[in-house]
């Protein structure tokens, strides 16, 4: 058996986009390893990869800085090479009030106390004579500006500080990445810096591929994040695939999911995955199921629209009906509590067919297991099987921890072309090309109906329009948090509606309203 680092190495990407950085940094934040000291280790790494390459002693240096955590990032590999004997000149493009984050303002406010730091606060163009005027006076300039954080063109007076940098001929150092270059499309945002050296913090970015002309050379410098902030699930991919409130909105815009399941012995699982979907924050959710189950979902909640099919159990002649249905939905859930009938099987078959190329969808417990004679019809979907019906749909055996099961399910992923959510204590995550595993789990969620939660988080943020890969590794790790927190309140006795009702409480923190 590999070591857990060769895992890592195995299926840990080599580059990354800004948005992949920012779920790395929150999720490391989580493990332990405090943004302040993260900021800490960037700007050591720039000022140590300056000094390496000239005496800094005695040469001036201008650090020109954003207000956002690149600018912090900036203010640290000041206070080092202030350190190392070098003449520091900071510009703040800003004010010290605008700083956003706590750990930047904690090293503004260290510059501020360094009384031989020249500092320099640009409002508007009408400072830029005296910008220029230091940049020509220098002997090298960073670029510690907007880093990972562009969004959109570059505006005033960030713009013509852009040019200004561009014109010193000065050796030009990009902390993490060159203002203004996106470094998850490289898309240049009307200008950029163009960098002799940048240095970027943890992985290469994917946006600097073909971009040497802004990039220069680009080293890729350590900074103590752990491999498994990438590698295990965290909250930072929650925050990448929930759906922010706008201010005036209505329920059309936060995604509808169809649940098709039930049946004359299992009524429970329908509603379970339908509840879950509404208090992860769908705006509407209905269930197709046969009308023997009808009623008993119905009483389950005021909650839950239910329409009746033209059998006990699904049948092949409800697949138009249900086709007609998922046009006005935007993810179908196929399997929670179906049963496993010949007749419901081939209806299932008959049914994602139709539909998969139109919508998105969930297969789950007996709509999974309806795919052990037709593997091929999985292409695109997500499957959420756990060990035993994994092992009916294709045969393999699995073992409990993440790194007895990883790569079957990656090489099962592969082949057949559909993102795998193989559950368990350890769930991994694939699509056959990216890997996550979560084990923010408890075995609290050994209980009939848990599964069916799940379903029902994750068809939520297929809803929103969201990635399949992305939204399986979130909703993974929502389920494990929201059940943790069920056992935290009843110990190993809770039911499947009580994982239900502590969805509302994991997914509080990521919360956020657009006011307009």
């Amino acid at each position: 058996m590999l070591k857990v680092s060769d895992y890592f190495m195995k299926y840990i990407p080599r580059e990354v986009t800004s948005e992949d950085m920012s779920v790395i940094e929150e999720n490391a934040e989580n493990l332990g390893f405090d943004r302040r000291l993260m900021m800490e280790n960037a700007g050591a790494a720039v000022a140590d990869f300056i000094s390496e390459r000239m005496d800094v002693h005695g040469k001036v240096i201008v650090v020109v800085c954003g207000t956002g955590n690149n600018g912090g990032d900036g203010f640290v590999a000041a206070r080092h090479l202030r350190n190392l004997g070098a003449s520091i000149k900071v510009i703040l493009l800003g004010q010290p009030s605008d700083i956003r984050s706590e750990q930047s303002k904690a090293n503004w406010i260290l510059i501020e106390n360094m009384e031989d730091v020249e500092k320099r606060f640009v409002r508007d163009v009408s400072q830029l004579l005296d910008v220029d005027r230091l940049l020509q006076e220098s002997d090298l300039i960073v670029d510690a500006i907007l880093g990972t954080g562009v969004e959109g063109a570059l505006r005033e007076p960030i713009l013509s500080v852009v040019g200004l940098i561009n014109k010193a001929e000065k050796p030009k150092y990009a902390v993490d990445t060159p203002s203004g270059l996106n470094p998850s499309t490289g898309q240049v945002h009307g200008d950029a810096v163009k960098a002799d050296y940048t240095i970027t913090f943890h992985r290469m970015k994917r946006g600097f591929a073909g971009k040497r002309e802004y990039t220069g050379t680009v080293s890729v410098v350590e900074i103590g994040i752990p491999a498994e902030a990438e590698f295990f699930v965290g909250p930072g991919d929650v925050r990448r695939v929930i759906k922010p409130r706008k201010t005036y909105s209505h329920k059309g815009e936060y995604g509808s999911v169809l649940i098709v399941g039930g049946s004359e012995l299992y009524s429970g699982a329908p509603a379970l995955a339908a509840l879950s979907s509404l208090r992860t924050g769908a705006g509407l959710v209905y269930i197709t199921a046969p009308k023997s189950a009808v009623v008993s979902i119905r009483r389950r909640s005021p909650d839950l629209i239910v329409y009746p099919l033209s059998s006990s159990y699904l049948v092949s002649q409800d697949v138009a009906e249900i086709e007609d249905f998922s046009m006005k939905v935007d993810c179908v859930v196929i399997g929670p509590g179906l049963g496993i009938r010949r007749e419901t099987s081939d209806a299932v078959r008959e049914l994602v067919k139709r539909i998969k190329d139109r919508v998105p969808i969930v297969l789950d417990a007996d709509g999974f297991k309806a795919m052990e004679f037709d593997r091929e019809t999985l292409e695109g979907l997500v499957a959420t099987p756990h060990a035993g019906e994994f092992r009916r749909v294709f045969g393999v055996e699995v073992g409990e921890r993440w790194w007895d099961k990883i790569e079957k399910a990656v090489e099962v992923s592969e082949r057949y072309r559909f993102t795998l959510v193989l559950k368990g204590h350890d769930t991994v995550v694939t699509d056959g090309s990216k890997v996550k595993v979560n084990r923010w789990g408890t075995p609290g969620l050994a209980v009939g109906g848990t599964g069916d939660v799940l379903s029902g988080i994750l068809a939520t943020f297929l809803a929103w329009g969201k990635d399949r890969f992305l939204s399986s590794a979130a909703a993974a790790y929502v389920h494990g948090d929201a059940g943790k927190r069920a056992v935290m309140k009843k110990g190993f006795h809770i039911l499947a509606s009580d994982v239900v009702e502590e969805i509302p409480d994991a997914l509080r923190i990521f919360d956020r309203e657009l006011i307009g």
